[in-house]
Protein backbone atom coordinates (compact mmCIF):
# COMPACT_ATOMS: atom_id res chain seq x y z
CA UNK A 1 0.00 0.00 0.00
CA UNK A 2 1.60 3.35 -0.96
CA UNK A 3 0.93 5.83 1.76
CA UNK A 4 2.18 9.17 2.09
CA UNK A 5 1.44 12.84 2.51
CA UNK A 6 1.61 14.88 -0.60
CA UNK A 7 3.78 17.20 0.14
CA UNK A 8 5.06 18.84 -2.67
CA UNK A 9 8.54 17.06 -3.80
CA UNK A 10 10.91 19.77 -4.80
CA UNK A 11 14.27 18.80 -6.89
CA UNK A 12 16.73 21.14 -7.07
CA UNK A 13 18.99 21.11 -10.18
CA UNK A 14 21.22 23.90 -11.69
CA UNK A 15 22.26 21.97 -14.32
CA UNK A 16 19.29 23.01 -17.03
CA UNK A 17 17.44 25.95 -18.17
CA UNK A 18 14.68 24.66 -18.03
CA UNK A 19 12.04 23.14 -14.98
CA UNK A 20 9.16 20.93 -15.24
CA UNK A 21 6.05 20.53 -12.82
CA UNK A 22 4.96 16.62 -12.99
CA UNK A 23 1.23 16.23 -11.22
CA UNK A 24 -0.19 12.49 -11.16
CA UNK A 25 -3.68 11.75 -10.07
CA UNK A 26 -3.80 7.67 -8.90
CA UNK A 27 -7.06 6.72 -10.35
CA UNK A 28 -9.01 4.44 -7.89
CA UNK A 29 -12.14 2.95 -9.43
CA UNK A 30 -12.35 2.86 -13.03
CA UNK A 31 -13.68 1.12 -16.05
CA UNK A 32 -11.08 1.11 -18.73
CA UNK A 33 -13.38 1.65 -21.51
CA UNK A 34 -13.41 5.53 -19.68
CA UNK A 35 -9.90 6.21 -19.63
CA UNK A 36 -9.00 5.46 -22.65
CA UNK A 37 -11.58 8.01 -23.66
CA UNK A 38 -10.50 9.92 -20.74
CA UNK A 39 -6.71 10.41 -22.08
CA UNK A 40 -7.77 11.95 -25.27
CA UNK A 41 -10.29 14.80 -23.25
CA UNK A 42 -8.62 15.84 -20.30
CA UNK A 43 -7.13 19.14 -20.09
CA UNK A 44 -7.89 19.81 -23.41
CA UNK A 45 -9.78 23.12 -22.55
CA UNK A 46 -10.97 25.18 -19.93
CA UNK A 47 -13.73 27.62 -19.44
CA UNK A 48 -11.33 30.98 -19.51
CA UNK A 49 -9.47 29.37 -22.42
CA UNK A 50 -12.15 27.82 -24.44
CA UNK A 51 -10.32 28.32 -27.74
CA UNK A 52 -7.01 27.15 -28.88
CA UNK A 53 -5.74 30.79 -29.55
CA UNK A 54 -6.08 31.41 -26.24
CA UNK A 55 -4.76 28.59 -24.93
CA UNK A 56 -1.71 29.60 -27.19
CA UNK A 57 -1.84 33.25 -26.18
CA UNK A 58 -1.85 32.46 -22.85
CA UNK A 59 1.38 29.55 -23.32
CA UNK A 60 3.14 32.70 -25.09
CA UNK A 61 2.93 35.36 -21.94
CA UNK A 62 3.74 32.49 -19.40
CA UNK A 63 6.47 31.55 -21.90
CA UNK A 64 5.16 27.72 -21.54
CA UNK A 65 7.85 25.57 -23.23
CA UNK A 66 5.45 22.60 -23.97
CA UNK A 67 2.79 20.48 -21.83
CA UNK A 68 1.13 17.28 -22.21
CA UNK A 69 -0.87 15.18 -20.46
CA UNK A 70 -1.74 10.97 -20.58
CA UNK A 71 -2.87 8.20 -18.21
CA UNK A 72 0.18 6.05 -17.64
CA UNK A 73 -0.06 2.54 -16.25
CA UNK A 74 2.46 0.80 -13.52
CA UNK A 75 1.19 -2.84 -14.18
CA UNK A 76 -2.77 -2.51 -12.86
CA UNK A 77 -2.27 0.63 -11.02
CA UNK A 78 -3.01 3.94 -13.49
CA UNK A 79 -2.42 7.29 -13.50
CA UNK A 80 -3.82 10.95 -14.66
CA UNK A 81 -0.52 12.55 -15.29
CA UNK A 82 -0.15 16.51 -16.30
CA UNK A 83 3.16 17.83 -16.96
CA UNK A 84 4.62 21.46 -18.08
CA UNK A 85 8.18 22.75 -18.95
CA UNK A 86 8.86 26.11 -18.08
CA UNK A 87 12.18 28.67 -18.50
CA UNK A 88 13.92 28.45 -15.51
CA UNK A 89 14.73 32.11 -13.31
CA UNK A 90 18.10 32.27 -14.82
CA UNK A 91 17.88 31.66 -17.95
CA UNK A 92 14.44 34.45 -18.44
CA UNK A 93 15.16 36.60 -16.14
CA UNK A 94 11.71 36.64 -14.60
CA UNK A 95 10.21 33.39 -12.18
CA UNK A 96 6.89 32.50 -14.04
CA UNK A 97 6.26 29.27 -12.13
CA UNK A 98 3.24 31.04 -10.36
CA UNK A 99 1.38 32.51 -13.73
CA UNK A 100 2.06 28.36 -15.06
CA UNK A 101 0.91 26.83 -12.06
CA UNK A 102 -2.48 29.26 -12.23
CA UNK A 103 -3.07 27.90 -15.98
CA UNK A 104 -2.18 24.55 -15.00
CA UNK A 105 -5.41 24.69 -12.00
CA UNK A 106 -7.98 26.71 -14.52
CA UNK A 107 -7.40 24.00 -17.03
CA UNK A 108 -7.26 20.52 -14.83
CA UNK A 109 -10.33 21.67 -12.53
CA UNK A 110 -12.60 24.31 -14.47
CA UNK A 111 -12.26 22.23 -18.11
CA UNK A 112 -14.81 23.53 -20.82
CA UNK A 113 -18.23 21.90 -20.64
CA UNK A 114 -21.02 22.13 -22.65
CA UNK A 115 -24.40 20.88 -20.90
CA UNK A 116 -22.61 20.06 -17.66
CA UNK A 117 -20.81 17.69 -19.36
CA UNK A 118 -17.59 17.46 -21.64
CA UNK A 119 -17.69 18.52 -25.20
CA UNK A 120 -19.93 15.73 -27.05
CA UNK A 121 -18.32 16.38 -29.92
CA UNK A 122 -15.58 15.56 -28.23
CA UNK A 123 -15.68 12.51 -26.29
CA UNK A 124 -17.82 10.94 -30.14
CA UNK A 125 -14.18 11.96 -32.04
CA UNK A 126 -12.05 10.51 -29.54
CA UNK A 127 -14.30 7.24 -29.50
CA UNK A 128 -14.06 7.17 -33.49
CA UNK A 129 -10.41 7.27 -33.70
CA UNK A 130 -9.72 4.77 -31.36
CA UNK A 131 -12.12 2.32 -32.94
CA UNK A 132 -10.44 3.51 -36.23
CA UNK A 133 -6.97 2.16 -34.54
CA UNK A 134 -8.44 -1.36 -34.35
CA UNK A 135 -9.60 -1.28 -38.18
CA UNK A 136 -6.06 -0.60 -39.61
CA UNK A 137 -4.93 -3.31 -37.88
CA UNK A 138 -6.55 -5.58 -40.12
CA UNK A 139 -4.97 -3.56 -43.10
CA UNK A 140 -1.22 -3.58 -42.40
CA UNK A 141 0.55 -7.39 -41.87
CA UNK A 142 2.95 -6.31 -39.12
CA UNK A 143 0.36 -4.96 -36.64
CA UNK A 144 -2.53 -7.43 -37.29
CA UNK A 145 0.02 -10.77 -36.78
CA UNK A 146 1.79 -8.72 -34.05
CA UNK A 147 -1.85 -8.14 -32.60
CA UNK A 148 -2.74 -11.90 -33.01
CA UNK A 149 0.23 -13.44 -31.23
CA UNK A 150 -0.01 -11.01 -28.46
CA UNK A 151 -3.53 -12.50 -28.15
CA UNK A 152 -1.84 -15.60 -27.57
CA UNK A 153 0.48 -14.44 -24.87
CA UNK A 154 -2.08 -12.60 -23.01
CA UNK A 155 -3.72 -13.08 -19.63
CA UNK A 156 -6.15 -11.18 -18.14
CA UNK A 157 -6.41 -8.61 -20.53
CA UNK A 158 -2.77 -7.23 -19.77
CA UNK A 159 -1.27 -7.39 -23.21
CA UNK A 160 -4.33 -6.26 -25.08
CA UNK A 161 -7.10 -3.69 -23.58
CA UNK A 162 -10.26 -5.84 -23.37
CA UNK A 163 -11.09 -2.28 -25.21
CA UNK A 164 -9.09 -2.94 -28.24
CA UNK A 165 -10.75 -6.58 -28.19
CA UNK A 166 -14.28 -5.27 -27.92
CA UNK A 167 -14.61 -1.66 -29.12
CA UNK A 168 -18.35 -2.00 -28.35
CA UNK A 169 -17.51 -1.24 -24.95
CA UNK A 170 -16.99 2.51 -26.02
CA UNK A 171 -20.28 2.68 -26.77
CA UNK A 172 -21.30 3.08 -23.08
CA UNK A 173 -19.06 6.45 -22.85
CA UNK A 174 -21.32 9.46 -22.59
CA UNK A 175 -19.65 12.81 -21.88
CA UNK A 176 -21.96 12.94 -18.50
CA UNK A 177 -20.36 9.54 -17.57
CA UNK A 178 -16.88 10.35 -18.41
CA UNK A 179 -16.93 13.99 -16.53
CA UNK A 180 -18.21 12.32 -13.16
CA UNK A 181 -14.97 9.94 -13.67
CA UNK A 182 -13.06 13.00 -14.29
CA UNK A 183 -14.10 14.89 -11.37
CA UNK A 184 -14.15 11.70 -9.24
CA UNK A 185 -10.27 11.51 -10.02
CA UNK A 186 -9.22 14.96 -9.65
CA UNK A 187 -10.85 15.01 -6.16
CA UNK A 188 -8.16 13.14 -4.66
CA UNK A 189 -5.24 14.48 -3.94
CA UNK A 190 -2.64 14.80 -6.12
CA UNK A 191 1.54 14.34 -5.82
CA UNK A 192 3.19 17.18 -7.21
CA UNK A 193 6.49 17.07 -8.30
CA UNK A 194 8.87 20.44 -9.75
CA UNK A 195 12.67 19.63 -10.82
CA UNK A 196 14.83 22.48 -11.84
CA UNK A 197 16.98 25.44 -10.65
CA UNK A 198 14.32 27.08 -8.37
CA UNK A 199 13.38 28.48 -5.62
CA UNK A 200 12.90 25.80 -3.38
CA UNK A 201 11.11 26.83 -0.27
CA UNK A 202 8.97 29.60 -2.44
CA UNK A 203 8.19 27.00 -5.04
CA UNK A 204 6.81 24.67 -2.95
CA UNK A 205 4.51 27.56 -1.01
CA UNK A 206 3.50 28.76 -4.10
CA UNK A 207 2.39 24.64 -5.00
CA UNK A 208 0.98 24.47 -1.77
CA UNK A 209 -1.57 27.45 -2.22
CA UNK A 210 -2.50 27.32 -5.59
CA UNK A 211 -2.89 24.01 -6.40
CA UNK A 212 -3.37 22.55 -2.96
CA UNK A 213 -5.39 25.24 -1.83
CA UNK A 214 -2.72 24.99 0.95
CA UNK A 215 -4.24 21.34 2.56
CA UNK A 216 -1.97 18.63 2.88
CA UNK A 217 -3.30 14.83 2.39
CA UNK A 218 -2.44 11.88 3.02
CA UNK A 219 -2.78 9.43 -0.53
CA UNK A 220 -3.25 6.47 -0.74
CA UNK A 221 -3.70 3.49 -2.90
CA UNK A 222 -2.86 0.22 -3.73
CA UNK A 223 0.54 -0.66 -5.51
CA UNK A 224 -0.44 -3.14 -7.96
CA UNK A 225 3.20 -2.20 -10.19
CA UNK A 226 4.40 -5.66 -10.71
CA UNK A 227 2.06 -7.72 -12.93
CA UNK A 228 3.62 -11.19 -14.06
CA UNK A 229 2.90 -13.93 -16.30
CA UNK A 230 1.75 -17.43 -14.47
CA UNK A 231 0.04 -19.57 -17.50
CA UNK A 232 2.60 -21.76 -18.22
CA UNK A 233 1.52 -24.77 -19.98
CA UNK A 234 3.09 -27.98 -19.81
CA UNK A 235 3.00 -28.31 -23.90
CA UNK A 236 3.56 -26.17 -26.26
CA UNK A 237 0.24 -24.19 -28.21
CA UNK A 238 0.57 -24.18 -31.63
CA UNK A 239 -1.94 -21.60 -33.51
CA UNK A 240 -1.81 -21.91 -37.28
CA UNK A 241 -4.24 -19.88 -39.37
CA UNK A 242 -5.14 -17.89 -43.16
CA UNK A 243 -4.83 -14.49 -43.58
CA UNK A 244 -5.79 -12.11 -46.45
CA UNK A 245 -2.05 -11.20 -46.33
CA UNK A 246 0.65 -12.81 -48.98
CA UNK A 247 3.30 -12.27 -46.83
CA UNK A 248 3.50 -14.85 -43.71
CA UNK A 249 4.26 -13.82 -39.71
CA UNK A 250 5.61 -16.56 -38.11
CA UNK A 251 6.37 -16.32 -33.67
CA UNK A 252 7.61 -18.13 -31.08
CA UNK A 253 6.76 -17.29 -27.69
CA UNK A 254 8.72 -17.95 -24.32
CA UNK A 255 7.49 -17.03 -20.54
CA UNK A 256 9.41 -17.53 -17.55
CA UNK A 257 8.72 -19.70 -15.25
CA UNK A 258 8.25 -18.43 -11.46
CA UNK A 259 8.96 -15.03 -12.37
CA UNK A 260 8.58 -12.77 -9.36
CA UNK A 261 11.28 -9.79 -9.55
CA UNK A 262 12.76 -6.82 -11.48
CA UNK A 263 15.81 -8.64 -12.11
CA UNK A 264 14.09 -11.37 -13.45
CA UNK A 265 12.82 -9.31 -16.36
CA UNK A 266 16.79 -7.94 -16.61
CA UNK A 267 17.36 -11.51 -17.14
CA UNK A 268 14.98 -11.64 -19.81
CA UNK A 269 16.15 -8.69 -21.36
CA UNK A 270 19.45 -9.76 -21.56
CA UNK A 271 18.23 -13.25 -23.52
CA UNK A 272 16.63 -10.52 -26.03
CA UNK A 273 19.92 -8.51 -26.46
CA UNK A 274 21.88 -11.91 -27.20
CA UNK A 275 19.09 -12.59 -29.90
CA UNK A 276 18.58 -9.12 -31.26
CA UNK A 277 20.79 -6.33 -30.67
CA UNK A 278 23.63 -4.12 -31.46
CA UNK A 279 25.79 -6.19 -29.42
CA UNK A 280 24.75 -9.45 -31.03
CA UNK A 281 22.44 -10.06 -34.19
CA UNK A 282 22.17 -13.46 -34.13
CA UNK A 283 18.45 -14.24 -35.02
CA UNK A 284 19.07 -11.81 -38.01
CA UNK A 285 22.10 -13.00 -39.08
CA UNK A 286 20.80 -16.64 -39.57
CA UNK A 287 17.41 -15.67 -40.72
CA UNK A 288 18.14 -12.87 -43.21
CA UNK A 289 22.14 -12.75 -44.03
CA UNK A 290 23.14 -17.02 -44.04
CA UNK A 291 19.53 -17.95 -45.57
CA UNK A 292 17.60 -14.91 -46.92
CA UNK A 293 14.22 -15.94 -45.35
CA UNK A 294 12.83 -12.80 -44.13
CA UNK A 295 11.60 -9.64 -44.71
CA UNK A 296 11.96 -8.18 -41.12
CA UNK A 297 12.69 -10.22 -38.16
CA UNK A 298 12.80 -9.14 -34.35
CA UNK A 299 12.73 -9.98 -30.37
CA UNK A 300 10.63 -8.47 -28.01
CA UNK A 301 10.71 -8.87 -24.08
CA UNK A 302 8.07 -7.76 -21.98
CA UNK A 303 8.05 -6.42 -18.07
CA UNK A 304 5.34 -8.97 -17.90
CA UNK A 305 7.67 -11.87 -18.70
CA UNK A 306 7.56 -12.89 -22.36
CA UNK A 307 10.17 -13.20 -25.12
CA UNK A 308 8.71 -12.95 -28.69
CA UNK A 309 11.03 -14.11 -31.52
CA UNK A 310 8.63 -12.98 -34.66
CA UNK A 311 10.10 -13.04 -38.68
CA UNK A 312 7.74 -12.02 -41.18
CA UNK A 313 8.74 -13.66 -44.74
CA UNK A 314 7.34 -15.61 -47.96
CA UNK A 315 5.37 -18.30 -47.43
CA UNK A 316 6.54 -21.92 -47.48
CA UNK A 317 8.85 -21.02 -44.97
CA UNK A 318 7.66 -21.60 -41.02
CA UNK A 319 9.39 -24.97 -40.64
CA UNK A 320 12.94 -23.79 -41.97
CA UNK A 321 12.35 -20.66 -39.53
CA UNK A 322 11.14 -22.52 -36.52
CA UNK A 323 14.51 -24.76 -36.75
CA UNK A 324 16.38 -21.58 -37.24
CA UNK A 325 14.63 -20.20 -33.71
CA UNK A 326 15.65 -23.87 -32.39
CA UNK A 327 19.54 -23.06 -33.20
CA UNK A 328 19.52 -19.82 -32.39
CA UNK A 329 18.18 -20.50 -29.21
CA UNK A 330 20.37 -23.24 -28.29
CA UNK A 331 23.73 -21.36 -30.02
CA UNK A 332 23.26 -18.36 -26.85
CA UNK A 333 22.89 -21.20 -24.48
CA UNK A 334 26.97 -20.56 -24.62
CA UNK A 335 28.54 -19.70 -21.79
CA UNK A 336 31.90 -18.21 -23.28
CA UNK A 337 29.52 -16.23 -25.92
CA UNK A 338 27.37 -14.76 -22.92
CA UNK A 339 29.98 -13.81 -21.29
CA UNK A 340 31.69 -11.99 -23.70
CA UNK A 341 28.20 -10.04 -24.88
CA UNK A 342 27.15 -9.63 -21.64
CA UNK A 343 30.20 -7.13 -21.03
CA UNK A 344 29.32 -5.38 -23.75
CA UNK A 345 25.96 -4.89 -22.98
CA UNK A 346 26.90 -3.81 -19.00
CA UNK A 347 29.20 -1.21 -20.90
CA UNK A 348 26.45 0.16 -23.21
CA UNK A 349 24.11 0.57 -20.41
CA UNK A 350 26.75 2.36 -18.29
CA UNK A 351 27.35 4.92 -21.24
CA UNK A 352 23.35 4.87 -21.38
CA UNK A 353 23.09 5.98 -17.58
CA UNK A 354 25.50 8.65 -17.91
CA UNK A 355 23.59 10.27 -20.68
CA UNK A 356 20.68 10.00 -18.65
CA UNK A 357 22.03 12.32 -16.28
CA UNK A 358 22.08 14.96 -18.94
CA UNK A 359 18.55 14.90 -19.23
CA UNK A 360 15.89 16.38 -16.76
CA UNK A 361 13.23 14.25 -17.61
CA UNK A 362 14.87 10.45 -16.88
CA UNK A 363 16.45 12.58 -13.55
CA UNK A 364 12.76 13.94 -12.50
CA UNK A 365 11.02 10.34 -13.43
CA UNK A 366 13.87 8.48 -11.48
CA UNK A 367 13.10 10.27 -8.50
CA UNK A 368 9.00 9.74 -9.09
CA UNK A 369 9.45 6.58 -9.36
CA UNK A 370 11.48 6.19 -6.64
CA UNK A 371 8.85 7.98 -4.44
CA UNK A 372 6.50 5.76 -5.54
CA UNK A 373 8.37 2.94 -4.17
CA UNK A 374 8.33 1.24 -7.92
CA UNK A 375 11.76 1.15 -8.72
CA UNK A 376 14.86 1.02 -6.30
CA UNK A 377 17.83 0.31 -8.25
CA UNK A 378 18.35 1.47 -11.89
CA UNK A 379 18.96 -0.99 -14.77
CA UNK A 380 21.98 -0.56 -14.85
CA UNK A 381 23.07 -0.88 -11.08
CA UNK A 382 21.20 -4.83 -11.41
CA UNK A 383 22.81 -5.88 -14.78
CA UNK A 384 26.41 -4.61 -13.80
CA UNK A 385 26.01 -7.82 -10.93
CA UNK A 386 24.56 -10.07 -13.16
CA UNK A 387 26.72 -12.91 -14.16
CA UNK A 388 26.85 -15.45 -17.25
CA UNK A 389 26.25 -18.50 -15.36
CA UNK A 390 23.19 -16.48 -14.06
CA UNK A 391 21.79 -15.99 -17.55
CA UNK A 392 22.98 -19.29 -18.90
CA UNK A 393 20.51 -20.76 -15.52
CA UNK A 394 17.78 -18.83 -16.46
CA UNK A 395 17.77 -19.52 -20.71
CA UNK A 396 18.26 -23.26 -19.44
CA UNK A 397 15.96 -23.57 -16.29
CA UNK A 398 13.59 -20.82 -16.30
CA UNK A 399 12.83 -19.89 -20.18
CA UNK A 400 9.77 -21.84 -21.28
CA UNK A 401 8.42 -21.89 -24.88
CA UNK A 402 4.37 -21.85 -24.57
CA UNK A 403 3.23 -21.29 -28.45
CA UNK A 404 4.03 -20.80 -31.61
CA UNK A 405 1.87 -18.29 -33.98
CA UNK A 406 1.84 -18.83 -37.74
CA UNK A 407 -0.20 -16.35 -39.89
CA UNK A 408 -0.89 -16.90 -43.40
CA UNK A 409 1.15 -19.87 -44.19
CA UNK A 410 0.98 -23.91 -43.37
CA UNK A 411 2.73 -25.39 -40.86
CA UNK A 412 2.27 -28.76 -39.32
Amino acid sequence: MFDKKNEPLIIKNKDFKRCIIFISYPIIDYKEEELRILEKIAFDRSKKYDTNKKIAVVNINNYCLSYRSKISFIGNSPFLEFTLSYPSYDCLGIDVLEDNLKFIKEIIYDPYLEDGAFPRSKVEEAKKIYKNRTIRINNDFFSYYDYKNDLLNDEDDYLVSKVFKDTSLLDNVTSKSLYETYRKIISGPPLVYLIGNVDVNESKKLIKNILLDNKISRVKFKKDYYVYAKNISSKVDVVVEDSPFSTAGVFCNYKVKNINCVRDTILLSVVKKLLYSNVSNILFDSLRKDNDLIYRCYVNYTMFGTLTLASFTDKGNAKIIFDIYDSVMNKIEDIDYIGDKLSLMVENARIDNELSKENLGDILYEYIDKHLEYIEDKYYDILKTVTKEEVYDFIKNRLVMVSKYVGGDKYE
